[in-house]
């Protein structure tokens, strides 16, 4: 099965690239179809594979159960891994029926590196998200310091 070009055309990741660019990134991708419950990423894998969801929601978990949130269509997912080259930060499960677009890392790294222009485009994508997400971060962070009392502070 090929890729559905339009719905692939919609990821942050390719934003701003032409169509013939973007259906030469849809290349590299295999279409999976999962059912519910399947785990699309495991936490503490050390692979740099790229996962587009491009129909259904995928349940993103931190070590120990806690949700981090939901992915939809067009959500990428595996960015940081594909960066940093490290583990796996959280654990991702299917909702219910998934259909992805998975691409091996260090395939889409070779091409990005081969193709500099495009690659500099994605990098940029990618950089942008990861901003966002530590901006996120550092907000929640914020608040749950705000959020903590002083237990020697005496309160009636």
């Amino acid at each position: 099965m090929e890729v559905n070009l339009e719905m692939f055309k919609q990821n942050y990741l390719v934003v701003g690239l032409s169509d013939e660019d973007i259906a030469k990134v849809a290349e590299l991708a295999k279409l999976e179809v999962v059912s519910r419950g399947h785990e699309i990423v495991k936490l503490g894998a050390r692979d740099p594979d790229l996962y587009i969801i491009l129909d259904g929601i995928a349940m993103v978990y931190r070590k120990g159960g806690a949700l981090l949130g939901e992915r939809g269509p067009c959500s990428v997912i595996g960015e940081i891994s594909l960066v940093d080259n490290q583990p796996r930060s959280a654990y991702v499960i299917s909702k219910a029926s998934l259909t992805y677009a998975h691409i091996d890392g260090r395939v889409l790294r070779q091409f990005m590196y081969q193709n500099k222009e495009i690659g500099f485009i994605m990098l940029s994508n990618l950089a942008r998200v990861l901003s966002m997400r530590l901006r996120e971060a550092s907000e929640t962070i914020e608040d749950l310091r705000g959020q903590l009392a002083d237990p020697w502070i005496y309160t009636e």
